[in-house]
């Protein structure tokens, strides 16, 4: 298991500093969205080299955050870089102005680059209306397996109501400290391990996260194959 690091509070006005360059850019990429065009991320050392990713920008698109935008990994540790910049920004003008073209070119991407590893929202989270395209994408690719943490309970639990995700979609609930989360059917959930020792994890049964997403989905275990009921736990970094 990693050690869990100290993660303290970042400000709220270094929080609003980085929103806005994001937002700034992504105002920037409306003005010509037509010939704007979202890319998939290669693998990173976090989700190793076969895990694709694709970005939304942290806080601003993300429904549900109350308890957890001053500690998000993505906008202490990532949202600084000017290619990140970009690139949230970018996808996010996309997702803002024509959410079905968004999903229609991350399933044309994934088929290009011939991607069976799929990472959604490593920073943002998904829309209500987003887990309908994300099960319409799933049968587009039915190769390629889709991996999320949502933090959108009611939006979730809305969908799973009338419908259901296909086999290679893995939907994880992501817990948070003082944060109302109603699971109604049962979802894996993921939990942070804080340095103190603090987690909203079952006290037995939860699996420790291995720090690499592509050595998980080759030997068949970890995030991509947990069932109804289980959980999977990462330490704070």
């Amino acid at each position: 298991m990693i050690e869990p690091k100290t993660v303290n509070d970042m400000c709220i006005d270094g929080v609003k500093a980085r929103l806005k360059k994001m937002l700034d850019a992504r105002e920037e990429y409306m003005k010509d969205i037509d010939n704007v065009h979202i890319k998939l991320q290669r693998g990173n050392s976090k989700t190793g080299t076969s895990c694709w990713t694709v970005s939304l920008i942290p806080i601003a698109d993300c429904p549900n955050c109350s308890g957890c935008k001053r500690k998000c990994y993505d906008i202490r540790n990532v949202c600084m870089q000017p290619a990140v910049i970009n690139d949230r920004a970018r996808n996010s003008a996309l997702h803002k102005a024509d959410p079905e073209r968004y999903w229609n070119e991350v399933a044309m991407q994934a088929k290009a680059n011939f991607v069976e590893q799929l990472r959604i929202n490593v920073g943002g989270d998904l829309t209500d209306e987003d887990f309908h395209y994300i099960a319409k994408m799933a049968l587009e690719i039915p190769r390629c397996d889709i991996l999320f943490f949502t933090k959108n309970y009611d939006g979730i639990n809305k969908f799973l109501r009338e419908n259901t995700f296909p086999e290679n979609v893995h939907p994880i609930i992501s817990r948070w400290e003082n944060m109302d989360c109603t699971n109604e059917f049962n979802l894996p959930e993921s939990h942070v391990l804080w340095k103190n020792g603090n987690t909203t994890a079952p006290e037995y049964g939860a699996y420790f996260c291995g720090g690499n997403c592509t050595e998980c989905h080759f030997n068949k275990e970890g995030c991509w194959t947990l069932k109804c009921g289980e959980h999977v736990i990462f330490s704070a970094h």
